[in-house]
């Protein structure tokens, strides 16, 4: 059988989804039993946070659980998604633009949406009569139709609308079904942690990395078996290994594969293919790891990023005492101190170089590959 000529179902990129959802079964789960509750009526207990590394899918997964929702509402109790990002939020007339329904705006006139909602600019913090009017307005909807607001790049939200909106959060989900849901780079739990919500510590986390080797091979192998291509284990290994597991490499190396197989109108791919198949993801791949590098020379961490990732290739996990020592090490004396390497560790989590998983205090690589190609070049550099 001739592989299918379809479009490549492959996607690497930002936030496409893959044509295989793979080894994020449990994420799902905790997702789904949410729903389900809030079907029933229930509100969740708390707002959902999810962060990790660009490239491993939270976009991805914000998709599937509005997909989920969907197809979670019964014609009873039907569940209503609501998606944005900060850059489209202004002020907190933007905010609640996407809280209130469709429905409920059609029902006001146009000068009485506008003065409603650009009141709460000024009522914002001060709780005052037209948010209260609009707080009662989206408790009563959430009761008819549960609400999942889903917040995408959360890590870059104006602070003062961030707090509100978890002010806000809190209070809808003590009367009615309403599911906030933050999702970021590792930046956001340190951003949270300043816009004065303390129980925001008490929220939901999930943390989303890297694959196992067995969800690696499926989100590969999977996609191709159902368009006619195919590809044993011993020759699906290396690919395995070299994607590191990691999301966006992956369906960088899907789309190589299926790109050959279409070309030569293969039904099997060999070992050829995949050496041939290399060449185009490292191509792809040097130019994300110069990007990155770039980013870190830009704001002064390049050699403090290089001295962290020499520790790290004898270890796959280090406490934080442990890092700030790699970093006190690296920096010059007069630079030296708690505070500022506190700060720099958070600046490398920024950059989503290193990571800190939910439920542990052990910081992890975000792409062990970036880590050995900065290291690698800032030997050279010193080499030269």
């Amino acid at each position: 059988m001739t592989p299918t000529r379809t479009r490549n179902p492959f996607t690497p990129g930002s936030g496409k989804s893959p044509p295989y959802l793979a080894g994020r079964e449990n994420e799902q789960n905790r997702l789904r039993a949410i729903l389900a509750n809030m079907t029933a009526g229930e509100s969740p207990a708390a707002d959902m946070v999810m962060y990790g590394p660009r490239g491993m899918g939270k976009t991805v997964l914000l998709n599937w659980l509005e997909i989920e929702a969907k197809k979670g509402s019964t014609k009873d109790n039907p569940i209503r998604t609501s998606w944005t990002t900060p850059n489209k939020l202004t002020s907190p007339a933007d905010l609640w633009s996407y809280l209130l329904s469709q429905d409920w705006k059609k029902r006001l006139k146009p000068d009485e949406l506008t003065a409603g909602l650009g009141a709460l600019s000024a009522t914002w913090e001060s709780k005052g009569a037209a948010n209260q009017v609009l707080e009662n307005t989206l408790v009563n909807e959430c009761k008819k139709s549960p609400l999942v607001f889903l917040m995408d790049e959360a890590h870059t939200m104006d602070a003062g609308l961030c707090n509100g909106l978890l002010n806000l959060s809190q209070e809808i989900r003590r009367e009615a079904p309403f599911l906030l849901v933050l999702a970021g780079t590792p930046g956001l739990r340190h951003f949270l942690s300043t816009v004065n919500a303390s129980f925001v510590e008490r929220s939901d986390k999930i943390g989303i990395g890297r694959l196992d080797a067995q969800a690696t091979a499926d989100a590969i192998v999977k996609p191709l078996n159902e368009h006619g291509i195919e590809i044993d284990d011993s020759t699906l290994a290396p690919v395995v290994e070299d994607s590191q597991h990691y999301p966006y490499f992956i369906q960088l190396w899907g789309e190589s594969l299926w790109d050959l197989a279409k070309e030569k109108e293969l039904q099997k791919l060999t070992s050829h293919e995949v050496t041939a198949a290399k060449t185009r993801v490292e191509s792809v791949r040097l130019g994300f790891y110069s990007s990155r590098r770039r980013r870190l020379k830009d704001d002064g961490l390049l050699k403090v990023a290089a001295d962290c990732a020499a520790i790290f290739q004898d270890q796959s996990r280090f406490k934080e005492v442990d890092l700030e020592k790699a970093i006190k090490d690296a920096l010059p004396d007069n630079q030296s101190d708690e505070r500022y390497e506190s700060q720099v560790l958070r600046d490398l989590a920024r950059h989503e170089f290193i990571w800190n998983p939910p439920d542990t205090d052990l910081y992890e690589a975000g792409i062990p590959s970036l880590m050995r190609y900065v290291l690698d070049k800032q030997r050279e550099h010193i080499q030269n």
